[in-house]
Protein backbone atom coordinates (compact mmCIF):
# COMPACT_ATOMS: atom_id res chain seq x y z
CA UNK A 1 0.00 0.00 0.00
CA UNK A 2 1.11 2.95 -1.27
CA UNK A 3 2.14 5.55 1.95
CA UNK A 4 2.20 9.45 2.20
CA UNK A 5 5.00 11.08 4.33
CA UNK A 6 5.31 10.24 8.01
CA UNK A 7 4.87 14.27 8.86
CA UNK A 8 1.50 13.99 7.66
CA UNK A 9 0.47 11.62 10.82
CA UNK A 10 0.86 14.52 12.52
CA UNK A 11 -1.51 16.88 11.09
CA UNK A 12 -5.30 17.06 11.91
CA UNK A 13 -7.29 18.91 8.95
CA UNK A 14 -7.51 22.65 9.16
CA UNK A 15 -11.34 23.17 10.29
CA UNK A 16 -12.83 26.27 8.59
CA UNK A 17 -16.07 28.39 9.74
CA UNK A 18 -18.94 26.05 9.17
CA UNK A 19 -20.66 27.58 5.70
CA UNK A 20 -24.35 28.57 5.86
CA UNK A 21 -25.09 25.59 3.35
CA UNK A 22 -23.47 23.10 5.29
CA UNK A 23 -25.79 24.25 8.31
CA UNK A 24 -29.12 24.24 5.90
CA UNK A 25 -28.18 21.03 5.90
CA UNK A 26 -27.38 19.72 8.84
CA UNK A 27 -30.26 20.97 10.66
CA UNK A 28 -32.57 22.12 8.46
CA UNK A 29 -32.84 25.73 9.22
CA UNK A 30 -34.80 27.56 6.18
CA UNK A 31 -34.66 30.91 7.63
CA UNK A 32 -32.02 33.48 7.46
CA UNK A 33 -28.09 31.86 9.02
CA UNK A 34 -25.69 34.51 9.56
CA UNK A 35 -22.09 33.37 9.53
CA UNK A 36 -19.83 35.26 12.20
CA UNK A 37 -17.12 32.55 12.14
CA UNK A 38 -14.58 33.40 9.89
CA UNK A 39 -14.10 36.81 10.24
CA UNK A 40 -15.63 38.09 6.59
CA UNK A 41 -16.18 41.93 5.89
CA UNK A 42 -20.04 41.65 6.72
CA UNK A 43 -20.47 44.55 4.00
CA UNK A 44 -19.19 42.53 1.07
CA UNK A 45 -16.73 43.35 -1.21
CA UNK A 46 -16.42 46.96 -2.99
CA UNK A 47 -18.84 47.79 -5.28
CA UNK A 48 -15.78 49.23 -7.28
CA UNK A 49 -14.47 45.12 -7.19
CA UNK A 50 -17.67 44.00 -8.19
CA UNK A 51 -17.91 46.63 -11.18
CA UNK A 52 -14.91 45.43 -12.70
CA UNK A 53 -15.95 41.38 -12.38
CA UNK A 54 -18.94 41.91 -14.15
CA UNK A 55 -16.32 43.48 -16.82
CA UNK A 56 -13.88 40.79 -16.54
CA UNK A 57 -15.92 37.54 -16.69
CA UNK A 58 -15.88 37.72 -20.52
CA UNK A 59 -12.19 37.04 -19.94
CA UNK A 60 -11.61 34.08 -18.43
CA UNK A 61 -10.85 31.81 -20.73
CA UNK A 62 -7.58 33.79 -20.83
CA UNK A 63 -5.17 33.32 -18.10
CA UNK A 64 -3.71 36.10 -15.83
CA UNK A 65 -0.65 38.13 -15.70
CA UNK A 66 1.59 35.87 -14.22
CA UNK A 67 3.93 38.83 -13.20
CA UNK A 68 0.68 40.77 -11.61
CA UNK A 69 2.34 43.75 -12.68
CA UNK A 70 -0.58 46.65 -12.55
CA UNK A 71 -1.48 45.57 -9.05
CA UNK A 72 1.84 45.20 -7.66
CA UNK A 73 2.49 48.68 -9.13
CA UNK A 74 -0.31 49.72 -6.96
CA UNK A 75 0.68 48.18 -3.69
CA UNK A 76 3.72 49.67 -4.51
CA UNK A 77 2.64 53.05 -4.10
CA UNK A 78 0.66 51.85 -1.40
CA UNK A 79 3.32 50.43 0.98
CA UNK A 80 6.51 52.30 -0.12
CA UNK A 81 8.07 49.55 -0.84
CA UNK A 82 9.58 48.50 -4.34
CA UNK A 83 7.30 46.41 -6.41
CA UNK A 84 10.04 44.43 -7.20
CA UNK A 85 9.75 43.49 -3.50
CA UNK A 86 6.14 42.11 -3.47
CA UNK A 87 5.11 38.34 -3.81
CA UNK A 88 0.94 37.71 -4.59
CA UNK A 89 0.33 34.46 -2.99
CA UNK A 90 -3.25 32.33 -3.51
CA UNK A 91 -4.00 33.69 0.09
CA UNK A 92 -1.34 34.37 2.53
CA UNK A 93 -1.50 31.13 3.64
CA UNK A 94 -0.04 29.98 0.69
CA UNK A 95 3.59 32.52 1.68
CA UNK A 96 3.12 31.27 4.94
CA UNK A 97 3.63 27.51 3.93
CA UNK A 98 6.17 28.29 0.49
CA UNK A 99 8.10 30.26 3.20
CA UNK A 100 8.65 27.63 5.53
CA UNK A 101 9.43 25.06 2.73
CA UNK A 102 12.06 27.45 1.27
CA UNK A 103 13.63 28.18 4.31
CA UNK A 104 13.38 25.14 6.34
CA UNK A 105 15.43 21.75 5.87
CA UNK A 106 13.52 18.56 7.65
CA UNK A 107 14.20 18.81 11.43
CA UNK A 108 14.65 22.80 12.06
CA UNK A 109 12.63 24.70 14.40
CA UNK A 110 9.67 26.77 13.99
CA UNK A 111 8.85 29.38 16.81
CA UNK A 112 5.42 30.38 17.36
CA UNK A 113 3.12 31.27 20.02
CA UNK A 114 0.35 28.74 21.09
CA UNK A 115 -2.49 30.28 19.87
CA UNK A 116 -1.18 31.74 17.13
CA UNK A 117 -2.81 31.24 13.76
CA UNK A 118 -3.29 27.19 13.24
CA UNK A 119 -1.94 27.32 9.64
CA UNK A 120 1.74 28.27 10.47
CA UNK A 121 2.02 25.09 12.48
CA UNK A 122 0.70 22.59 9.99
CA UNK A 123 2.88 24.44 7.66
CA UNK A 124 5.43 23.89 9.70
CA UNK A 125 4.81 19.92 10.15
CA UNK A 126 4.00 19.32 6.77
CA UNK A 127 7.58 20.49 6.14
CA UNK A 128 8.98 18.13 8.26
CA UNK A 129 10.38 20.86 10.89
CA UNK A 130 10.35 20.95 15.08
CA UNK A 131 7.33 23.00 15.99
CA UNK A 132 8.56 25.34 19.22
CA UNK A 133 5.70 26.65 20.94
CA UNK A 134 6.01 29.50 23.25
CA UNK A 135 2.81 29.96 25.65
CA UNK A 136 1.44 33.81 25.11
CA UNK A 137 1.27 36.05 28.14
CA UNK A 138 -1.76 36.77 29.37
CA UNK A 139 -3.16 35.98 25.75
CA UNK A 140 -0.53 38.17 23.97
CA UNK A 141 2.82 37.26 22.19
CA UNK A 142 5.65 36.93 25.09
CA UNK A 143 8.49 38.63 23.34
CA UNK A 144 10.97 37.82 25.71
CA UNK A 145 9.89 34.27 25.61
CA UNK A 146 10.27 34.04 21.95
CA UNK A 147 13.34 35.43 21.32
CA UNK A 148 14.84 33.19 23.85
CA UNK A 149 13.27 29.91 21.88
CA UNK A 150 14.56 31.36 18.56
CA UNK A 151 18.23 31.65 20.27
CA UNK A 152 18.09 28.31 22.26
CA UNK A 153 16.70 25.85 19.35
CA UNK A 154 18.31 27.97 16.81
CA UNK A 155 15.64 28.70 15.00
CA UNK A 156 15.20 29.23 11.01
CA UNK A 157 11.42 30.81 11.26
CA UNK A 158 9.71 32.78 13.42
CA UNK A 159 6.41 32.85 12.69
CA UNK A 160 4.70 36.04 14.73
CA UNK A 161 0.78 37.36 13.77
CA UNK A 162 0.02 40.96 15.03
CA UNK A 163 -2.90 41.13 15.39
CA UNK A 164 -2.93 38.05 16.69
CA UNK A 165 -5.70 35.47 15.57
CA UNK A 166 -8.16 33.32 17.11
CA UNK A 167 -6.72 35.89 20.22
CA UNK A 168 -7.21 39.33 18.28
CA UNK A 169 -4.45 40.99 20.61
CA UNK A 170 -1.19 42.92 19.07
CA UNK A 171 2.71 43.84 20.18
CA UNK A 172 3.62 47.76 19.40
CA UNK A 173 6.18 48.84 17.10
CA UNK A 174 8.84 48.73 20.09
CA UNK A 175 8.07 44.95 20.88
CA UNK A 176 8.13 43.96 16.45
CA UNK A 177 11.95 46.28 17.06
CA UNK A 178 13.16 44.55 20.10
CA UNK A 179 12.04 40.92 18.71
CA UNK A 180 14.26 42.03 15.01
CA UNK A 181 17.29 43.11 17.37
CA UNK A 182 17.45 40.19 19.28
CA UNK A 183 17.08 37.48 16.89
CA UNK A 184 19.59 36.20 14.41
CA UNK A 185 19.77 37.63 11.11
CA UNK A 186 19.69 33.94 10.03
CA UNK A 187 16.18 33.47 11.07
CA UNK A 188 13.36 34.54 9.12
CA UNK A 189 11.03 36.47 10.97
CA UNK A 190 7.38 36.37 9.18
CA UNK A 191 4.83 39.17 10.25
CA UNK A 192 1.73 38.03 9.74
CA UNK A 193 -0.51 41.58 9.51
CA UNK A 194 -3.84 40.01 7.59
CA UNK A 195 -6.08 42.49 10.27
CA UNK A 196 -3.68 45.74 10.16
CA UNK A 197 -6.36 47.33 7.80
CA UNK A 198 -8.69 47.22 10.99
CA UNK A 199 -6.07 49.38 13.24
CA UNK A 200 -5.94 52.94 13.66
CA UNK A 201 -2.95 54.77 11.73
CA UNK A 202 -1.25 55.58 15.29
CA UNK A 203 -1.36 51.51 16.36
CA UNK A 204 0.29 50.38 12.85
CA UNK A 205 3.64 49.56 12.89
CA UNK A 206 6.07 50.67 10.30
CA UNK A 207 6.71 47.12 8.58
CA UNK A 208 7.98 48.66 5.57
CA UNK A 209 10.15 50.84 7.67
CA UNK A 210 11.07 48.36 8.77
CA UNK A 211 11.55 45.88 5.44
CA UNK A 212 14.30 48.82 4.45
CA UNK A 213 16.50 47.46 8.09
CA UNK A 214 16.05 44.27 8.42
CA UNK A 215 16.68 41.80 5.37
CA UNK A 216 15.53 38.91 7.27
CA UNK A 217 11.94 40.46 7.52
CA UNK A 218 8.94 39.06 5.75
CA UNK A 219 5.62 40.65 5.85
CA UNK A 220 2.21 39.39 4.81
CA UNK A 221 -0.91 41.13 4.05
CA UNK A 222 -4.86 39.93 2.60
CA UNK A 223 -7.22 40.99 0.64
CA UNK A 224 -9.46 38.62 2.53
CA UNK A 225 -10.13 40.46 5.49
CA UNK A 226 -11.63 44.43 5.01
CA UNK A 227 -11.11 44.18 1.24
CA UNK A 228 -13.94 41.28 1.19
CA UNK A 229 -12.05 39.32 -0.91
CA UNK A 230 -11.76 35.73 0.79
CA UNK A 231 -13.38 34.19 -1.95
CA UNK A 232 -10.97 35.02 -4.43
CA UNK A 233 -7.89 33.90 -2.53
CA UNK A 234 -5.45 36.43 -2.89
CA UNK A 235 -2.90 38.55 -0.47
CA UNK A 236 0.97 39.25 -0.82
CA UNK A 237 4.13 39.87 1.16
CA UNK A 238 6.37 42.05 1.16
CA UNK A 239 10.28 41.85 1.90
CA UNK A 240 14.03 41.83 1.29
CA UNK A 241 14.78 41.09 -2.62
CA UNK A 242 16.32 38.07 -1.39
CA UNK A 243 13.41 36.72 0.31
CA UNK A 244 11.18 37.43 -2.67
CA UNK A 245 13.41 36.01 -5.61
CA UNK A 246 13.57 32.42 -3.17
CA UNK A 247 9.75 32.28 -2.69
CA UNK A 248 9.32 33.15 -6.53
CA UNK A 249 11.48 30.10 -7.13
CA UNK A 250 8.42 28.03 -5.93
CA UNK A 251 5.04 30.23 -6.50
CA UNK A 252 3.07 27.92 -9.12
CA UNK A 253 2.53 30.09 -12.36
CA UNK A 254 -0.68 32.09 -12.37
CA UNK A 255 -0.94 31.32 -8.91
CA UNK A 256 -3.47 34.45 -8.39
CA UNK A 257 -6.03 34.63 -10.95
CA UNK A 258 -7.50 36.97 -13.56
CA UNK A 259 -10.30 37.67 -11.28
CA UNK A 260 -8.94 38.12 -8.26
CA UNK A 261 -6.08 40.49 -9.40
CA UNK A 262 -8.53 42.68 -11.08
CA UNK A 263 -10.46 42.91 -7.66
CA UNK A 264 -8.06 43.34 -5.73
CA UNK A 265 -6.41 46.31 -7.81
CA UNK A 266 -9.68 48.04 -7.79
CA UNK A 267 -10.67 47.31 -3.96
CA UNK A 268 -7.63 49.40 -3.01
CA UNK A 269 -8.90 52.28 -4.42
CA UNK A 270 -12.74 52.12 -3.02
CA UNK A 271 -11.34 54.76 0.29
CA UNK A 272 -15.24 54.72 0.51
CA UNK A 273 -15.40 50.96 1.52
CA UNK A 274 -12.35 50.43 3.48
CA UNK A 275 -13.52 53.44 5.48
CA UNK A 276 -17.15 52.21 6.16
CA UNK A 277 -15.98 48.83 7.15
CA UNK A 278 -14.10 50.06 9.45
CA UNK A 279 -16.81 52.07 11.17
CA UNK A 280 -18.86 49.24 11.01
CA UNK A 281 -16.38 46.85 12.69
CA UNK A 282 -15.61 49.58 15.37
CA UNK A 283 -19.19 50.21 16.49
CA UNK A 284 -19.95 46.65 16.48
CA UNK A 285 -16.66 45.57 18.43
CA UNK A 286 -17.78 47.93 21.33
CA UNK A 287 -21.32 47.00 20.89
CA UNK A 288 -20.34 42.88 21.44
CA UNK A 289 -17.50 44.02 24.07
CA UNK A 290 -19.97 46.16 26.36
CA UNK A 291 -23.15 43.51 25.86
CA UNK A 292 -21.29 40.27 26.92
CA UNK A 293 -19.53 42.24 29.66
CA UNK A 294 -22.87 42.77 31.26
CA UNK A 295 -23.62 39.30 30.67
CA UNK A 296 -20.62 38.12 32.93
CA UNK A 297 -18.21 37.39 30.23
CA UNK A 298 -14.42 37.92 29.77
CA UNK A 299 -12.70 38.74 26.41
CA UNK A 300 -9.71 39.52 25.01
CA UNK A 301 -9.07 43.43 23.83
CA UNK A 302 -9.57 42.68 20.42
CA UNK A 303 -7.52 44.94 17.74
CA UNK A 304 -8.98 42.95 14.91
CA UNK A 305 -12.73 42.21 13.65
CA UNK A 306 -13.61 39.55 15.80
CA UNK A 307 -13.64 38.86 19.70
CA UNK A 308 -12.76 36.06 21.74
CA UNK A 309 -14.07 35.68 24.92
CA UNK A 310 -14.53 32.83 27.77
CA UNK A 311 -17.79 30.89 27.24
CA UNK A 312 -17.38 29.57 31.33
CA UNK A 313 -17.87 25.80 29.94
CA UNK A 314 -17.73 24.27 26.79
CA UNK A 315 -17.50 26.53 24.36
CA UNK A 316 -18.70 23.53 21.59
CA UNK A 317 -22.27 23.62 23.15
CA UNK A 318 -23.04 26.88 23.26
CA UNK A 319 -22.15 26.98 20.02
CA UNK A 320 -24.09 23.84 18.51
CA UNK A 321 -26.88 25.32 20.73
CA UNK A 322 -26.65 28.80 19.04
CA UNK A 323 -26.25 27.43 15.39
CA UNK A 324 -29.23 26.00 15.93
CA UNK A 325 -30.75 29.57 16.16
CA UNK A 326 -29.18 30.44 12.92
CA UNK A 327 -25.86 32.12 14.21
CA UNK A 328 -23.09 30.74 13.17
CA UNK A 329 -19.76 31.41 15.26
CA UNK A 330 -16.32 29.62 15.88
CA UNK A 331 -15.12 27.40 18.39
CA UNK A 332 -11.95 27.12 19.42
CA UNK A 333 -11.50 23.17 20.29
CA UNK A 334 -8.84 22.82 18.10
CA UNK A 335 -6.34 26.00 19.21
CA UNK A 336 -7.00 24.06 23.06
CA UNK A 337 -9.23 26.61 23.90
CA UNK A 338 -11.88 24.47 25.13
CA UNK A 339 -13.83 27.18 26.67
CA UNK A 340 -13.23 30.22 24.43
CA UNK A 341 -15.80 30.52 21.95
CA UNK A 342 -14.40 33.78 18.34
CA UNK A 343 -17.38 35.78 16.77
CA UNK A 344 -16.79 38.03 13.65
CA UNK A 345 -18.13 41.60 14.21
CA UNK A 346 -20.72 42.02 11.88
CA UNK A 347 -23.32 44.31 10.89
CA UNK A 348 -25.17 45.58 13.70
CA UNK A 349 -28.13 44.00 12.59
CA UNK A 350 -26.59 40.58 12.87
CA UNK A 351 -24.61 41.62 15.85
CA UNK A 352 -27.86 42.21 17.76
CA UNK A 353 -28.95 38.45 16.92
CA UNK A 354 -26.05 37.06 18.33
CA UNK A 355 -26.11 38.70 21.45
CA UNK A 356 -30.16 37.80 21.43
CA UNK A 357 -28.97 34.00 20.72
CA UNK A 358 -26.87 34.08 23.50
CA UNK A 359 -28.65 35.23 25.90
CA UNK A 360 -31.43 32.99 25.13
CA UNK A 361 -29.02 29.80 25.03
CA UNK A 362 -27.60 30.86 28.48
CA UNK A 363 -30.96 32.35 29.54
Amino acid sequence: MIKPKSELNKISNYTPGKPIEELKREMGIRGKIIKLASNENPLGASPMAIEVLEKTISEINLYPDDTAYYLKEKLSRMVNIPAKQIILGNGSVELINNAIFCYCRKGDGVVRSDYSFIMSSISAVMNGCTLKNVKMKKFSHDVDALVKKCTESRAKVLYVDNPSNPVGSMLNEDEIKYILKNISSDALFILDEAYNDYLDLNLRVDSSGLIKKNKNLFVLRTFSKIYGLAGLRIGYGIGDMNIIDTLAKVRLPFNTNLMAQKAASAALDDKKHIENSKKVNDEGKAFISTAIGKMGYNHIKSFTNFIMFDAGEDGGRISYEIQKKGVIIRPLHNYGLKNYLRVTIGTMEENRKFIKSLKEVNG
